[in-house]
This record gives structure tokens, sequence and C-alpha cells, in this order.
């Protein structure tokens, strides 16, 4: 009997203990669903821990890393099922920055087609490019170690140097743009109406521009005697002549001319004025007509005709002097007075 019932107490020990081996273990196991991936390589300050990111989202961890040859490493991971929606095994791997501090992460891109992800899937990958922080950093080193040499940083202290020197140009500029900004009076869209306008005859203009050069380039004076186009080398010789014959003795014996005979002309050049002061654009007050008929009421009031011809009349106005101030104002003073005759 006892020995009956010790040995029903070993049994329930083993029982126990078998139990405990098989069944605790699985009930330990992290959730999750665990793969591996085979790479040839992965992005600087990948380990155990790296987070795992789908569309900019955490979406799994790095559970570990290993060798499994001389040009392969093993990634197992550990990716959360509810998080992983539509992601099947034909998806791509890079490494990349989490967040803006350059923490790296495993980067997985979901593509079309595969199978649904099932645990303890091995899965051979080529990450299909290393944008870490650190290799960015690495590739700016040696971009900058190739490229930015003696030549370059003496190009761009040219560069400084002359931006520098166009300084006045960029104030004078804004300046110019305040100052035409506290003076417009019209809306911009009303400027940019009468603009369009200008804009609007441009064809036409440049048409007429390159009808006229071709009318010059047609005309007479690019033909030479043989009736093909070029200069006609006698003609421009006596054209020349003719501008030297004028420029030497038409103007100058014209400049001669004024210049012996200044005084003399300094009246017409002042009746000249006078009567070009009606005229617009030629002296101040533009079209008066008033002034007109003024300027010729007194030029024909200068001059009456008489027995002997024409006479010219003159008005002498002299400053109040004392001896002249009684005679002229009072031309009867010395009969009034009776003492006229020995003045």
């Amino acid at each position: 009997m006892l020995h009956a019932a010790g040995l029903g107490v070993v049994a329930t020990t083993c029982a126990v203990i078998i139990a405990a081996v098989w069944v605790h273990p699985g009930s330990e196991e992290p959730d999750g669903l665990p793969i591996s991936i085979d790479v040839p390589y992965v992005g600087p300050g990948v380990d155990s821990g790296t987070k795992v990111i789908l569309r900019g989202g955490e979406v799994g961890v790095v559970t570990g890393l290993e060798r499994t040859g001389a040009d392969s490493v093993r990634m197992d991971l550990r990716l959360d099922p509810d998080q992983i929606g539509g992601l099947t095994d034909a998806f791509d791997v890079d490494f990349r920055p989490q967040n803006y501090f350059g923490s790296t992460a495993v980067n997985l891109v979901a593509m079309p087609g595969g199978s649904g992800l099932e645990a303890h899937r091995e899965l051979d990958r080529t990450p299909t490019g290393d944008y870490t922080m650190s290799t960015m950093i690495e590739k700016g080193s040696l971009t900058v170690d190739g490229t930015l040499t003696e030549s370059i940083i003496a190009g761009m202290d040219e560069v400084v140097r002359y931006t520098d020197g166009l300084t006045p140009m960029f104030d004078a500029g804004l300046l110019l743009a305040d100052r035409i900004a506290h003076t417009q009076r019209a809306l911009p869209s009303d400027l940019l109406g009468y603009f369009n306008d200008i804009l609007e005859v441009f064809p036409a203009f440049n048409r007429q521009a390159i009808d006229s050069l071709t009318h010059i380039y047609n005309s007479t004076y690019n033909r030479r005697p043989d009736g093909s186009i070029g200069v006609d080398d006698p003609f421009m010789d006596e054209t020349d002549a003719g501008l030297t014959l004028a420029a030497g003795q038409l103007f100058g014996q014209a400049g001669q001319l004024l210049k012996s005979h200044g005084d003399e002309l300094t009246p017409v050049t002042g009746v000249v004025a006078e009567l070009a002061g009606v005229i617009p654009h030629l002296h101040g007050g533009g079209m008066r007509p008033e002034r007109l008929r003024e300027a010729l009421g007194r030029l024909d009031s200068v001059f009456e005709d008489s027995g002997d011809g024409q006479r010219l009349n003159l008005r002498i106005v002299l400053d109040d002097l004392p001896g002249l101030a009684a005679p002229l104002a009072y031309p009867d003073a010395a009969a009034l007075s009776g003492g006229g005759a020995g003045r």
C-alpha cells in the first residue's frame, strides 16, 4: 500500500516537472510575429532594440543581429501583427532616421504581391538604400573634401567681395521701390492694366521695326553700283567729304559769325525767346494764345508808318534823379516862375 502511494507521488512529481519545462517557456515567449531577414549589410546604428517602422510608424523592434557569413547578416525582427496590415513577404528594406534626432531605424516598404507573413520565416533581402544620418554626414564630408579646394574657396571669396560691392546698388533699388510705394496713387491692378496696354502694341512695334530694318537693308544706300548688297564705298566717300565740308565751312563760318556779331544778335535772340515763350515745350508757360496775341501786338506797336518810312517808337524810363525830376514832371514850371530863361 505504501509502495503504491510512493509510486503515485513520484508519477505526479514527474508530470509537474514535465509540464513546467514544456508549458512555462511558451508562456514566457514575448508577443509578436518573429521573422528573420538576411541582408548583406546593416546601416550604422542598427542593433538589438532598434525600432522597425512602416509608413513612418513604429511596428516592431530588432531583437538580434547575427553574422551568418562573410557578406551576410541576419536580423531578427519581432513585429506587431496589429500594425502591419497589408504587409506581405514581398516587402523591401532600407535604413533611415526614425526622427529628427537621427536615431536609426529599419524601414519596411510594402510592395504589391507576395503572400502573408508567418512566424519564424527567414527571408533574403538587399537593402534599397542607406539613408541614415551617419551615412549622410560621411558622404557630405567626402563631397566637401573632394570639391572644396583652394581654387573654389578663392572663387567664393571673390563672389562674396563682389556681392559686397553691389550693396549700394541693392540699397538704391530698395530705396527706389520704397519711394514708388509711397508715391503710387493708382491700384496695382490699374497699373498692370496700363502695362498690359503697352505690351499689347509690342508685337506690332516689333514687326514695324523689323520691316524698317529690312527696308534699310534693301535700300539703294546698301547696294553697290552693280546691284549687289553691300556698302557703296564711292558714295560713302562723297558723303563723308560733304559732311566734312559742312562741318568745317558751314557750321564753322556760322560760329565765326555768331562770335563776331554777338552784340548785334542779342536783340534778335531776345525777340526769338519772347516768341518762343508761347510755343509749348520750347519755353515755360506752354500754349497760351493770349500771350501770342500780346507779343505780336507789342511787336507791331514798335514800328509805325510815317512819311519818311517806318519809324521806331521808343519809351525811355529813367530812375528818379533830383536834377531831372522837376523839369520832366512839370514842363511849364520855368514859365510859371518867370526865371526859366536863365536856366
